[in-house]
């Protein structure tokens, strides 16, 4: 099987589709002939195949055998140079699917919707319908997708670290996150104003809060604003962003994760954290809850202010259950979120396609 991959991404692993194309990438390349062109021809670190974006794109001038690929994969939909890509590949009758990273649901599709809804007329529909298939990386992105084509589940992974959580605090408790400073998408203020509510008893059970991701386009003001405003100064630290070590050190530091986010693909920073054995409050819209409450792995909670509070009072008061909940967050990790068999799955995924193409073609 040979399957090309498309996106428009650079080396920055603080953003979500930066760092999962090169690990799809990567794990697929072991069970097929997996080849990328980066439309911002920018080399990407860890990725063998990289074949130039050449414009015009013209599908036979690639090298083989990308030349005659089986199915292509598209990360994202709103590149305007897909749109000349896909026409080529429905030219040449090859396959492509669309791997959203939540851009298509209705949730994200309400944000700046009149600009979307003219883009979507004037240039992205042709592209997006022309899609042999839809790849959500989870069953509530799938369900909440608005555009009506076929789809399936293929999720993101994560690394499996070699160090897990092993002691928690013994007085205490230290929450972390670590994501994008989005108000509303990561629900931040829903986080913020549930530790408000409940700062009292944060203070005295000496409990707190580390956040970490990148301040882009104010937003990290617009975080600092919220602690400030709520009063919660000496309980939340907002910090850049963290990599490599450093946050392989905050993990294993904190005693539980928490995401709050309103919608989510799937949260890059809920799987990380379970590998390493981190209990996680969640909300609903992390599309994390319900795995997280049937395989007792934290608290999964209702997107609201109160249910997060009372998330944030549980585990205080739920500490004898940590280590149990730790060794079910890296089993859970480790039989369902591995690289290896998120390629695999989503690899099988690919050959029905390919054979409903082969069908077709007949």
């Amino acid at each position: 099987m040979v399957v090309l991959h498309i996106a428009s991404i650079k080396n920055d692993l603080t953003l979500g589709v930066c760092a999962v194309v090169p690990q799809h990438i990567k794990a697929q390349s072991n069970l097929a002939s997996v080849g990328f062109i980066n439309v911002n021809n920018e080399k990407i670190e860890g990725i063998d195949c990289q074949i130039d974006y050449q414009v015009p794109f013209c599908l036979k001038n690639l090298a083989k055998p990308f030349n005659k690929p089986d199915l292509v994969v598209f990360h994202e939909a709103y590149r305007v140079q897909y749109l000349k890509i896909s026409k080529e590949l429905r030219k040449n009758k090859i396959p492509y699917i669309i791997v959203p990273h939540g851009e298509l649901t209705k949730e994200a599709q309400k944000k700046k919707w009149l600009k979307k809804k003219v883009a979507n007329i004037v240039f992205f529909n042709r592209f997006i319908s022309g899609a042999r298939y839809l790849q959500a990386l989870s069953k509530k992105e799938m369900e909440n997708i608005k555009f009506s084509l076929p789809k399936f589940i293929g999720s993101n992974g994560t690394v499996l670290p070699e160090e897990s959580k092993k002691t928690f605090s013994s007085s205490g408790l230290k929450l972390l996150y670590i994501g994008r400073l989005e108000v509303e998408i990561k629900g931040l203020d829903i986080m913020l104003g549930a530790i408000a509510n409940v700062k009292d008893f944060m203070r005295e059970h000496n409990c707190s809060l580390k956040m970490f991701g990148p301040d882009v386009l104010g937003r990290g003001d617009e975080v600092r604003a919220l602690i400030k405003q709520n009063g919660i100064e000496d309980l939340v630290t907002l910090m850049p962003p963290i990599l490599g070590e450093d946050k392989k050190k905050e993990l294993l530091d904190a005693d539980v994760f928490i995401q709050t986010s309103r919608s989510e693909g799937m949260p890059l920073g809920v799987l990380e954290a379970l590998s390493y054995g981190l209990p996680c409050i969640v909300t609903k819209g992390t599309t994390f809850m319900d795995d997280i409450n049937q395989n007792d792995l934290g608290w999964g909670v209702e997107t609201s202010v109160l249910a997060v509070q009372n998330a944030i009072i549980s585990a205080v008061t739920d500490r004898e259950t940590f280590i149990k909940k730790s060794n079910n967050a890296v089993n859970f990790i480790a039989n369902n979120y591995s690289w290896e068999k998120v390629a695999f799955d989503t690899i099988e995924e690919y050959k029905k396609i390919i054979g409903e193409t082969d069908a077709i073609k007949k």
